[in-house]
């Protein structure tokens, strides 16, 4: 079943002006909460590409010592139990993305990276779920500083689905699409129909893919769009 989908834009760019790298990115998965299931839907991204990172997820990888795990990689998945602006890390330690920015290291786009997606329940939420949307993502000591594009669920993420979804949107994202549009063709094609994909990302990064993407944004820049499946 087809879903309907929102924007909303916090700010709006006359135009955009893209930037051409190399096709051969660098990815890493991050095991979090889940047991086996958490660790097949990592694989079903991953090996999609020459990885560089798989690990078991630790609050370090994310907050302290991002610049050496999440944001050294172009793309970044994670897998684990996930709640309105938190995930969970194996060992069950529980990261708060409204402060994990608040380190040396700082949010995960002020080193390299450009996406992060997130199979995990109601991590990123729209304004149909709450009123202040964007400001756990892009306050002083949130994870965004400069990262283009996060993609999660607004609703729970079924482990009957998750294994699919996860396999069609790696497999998209490989073959050149668009980072938001396949991560919502991928629940679209592979999730139940309460499944809800949600995205927040700069208004200039609209249209990347991993191969093709806007030049980075400004990693103190306020400004953000969202993407949800209603």
């Amino acid at each position: 079943m087809k879903k309907t989908i929102f924007i909303l834009m916090v700010v709006l760019f006359s135009s955009i002006v893209t930037n051409t790298r190399a096709a051969d990115r660098m990815e890493g998965g991050y095991v979090g909460s889940g047991g086996q299931i958490a660790v097949d839907v990592v694989w079903n991204f991953i090996h999609h590409f020459n990885y560089e990172q798989y690990y078991w997820s630790r609050d370090f990888q994310f907050t302290s010592y991002n610049n050496h795990r999440v944001d050294a990689m172009d793309f970044a998945f994670y897998c684990g139990h996930g709640g309105p602006w938190t995930i969970s890390m194996s060992d069950g330690v529980w990261i708060d993305l409204s402060t994990a920015g608040s380190t040396a290291d700082k949010g995960w786009g002020d080193w390299n990276c450009e996406f992060v997606a997130m199979e995990s329940c109601d991590v990123v939420l729209s304004p149909t779920d709450v009123t202040d949307w964007w400001s756990n993502w892009v306050k002083p000591g949130a994870v965004f500083d400069g990262v283009h594009q996060v993609c999660g669920y607004r609703t729970g993420a079924a482990f009957a689905t998750c294994r699919q979804i996860i396999d069609n949107f790696g497999g998209r994202i490989h073959s050149g699409g668009a980072v938001w549009q396949s991560w919502f063709d991928a629940i679209n094609e592979e999730g139940l129909p309460e499944e809800m994909g949600c995205c927040v990302m700069h208004p200039t990064c609209q249209m990347d893919t991993h191969q093709t993407f806007a030049p980075d944004p400004p990693a103190d820049d306020q400004s953000l769009t969202i993407w949800w499946q209603f």
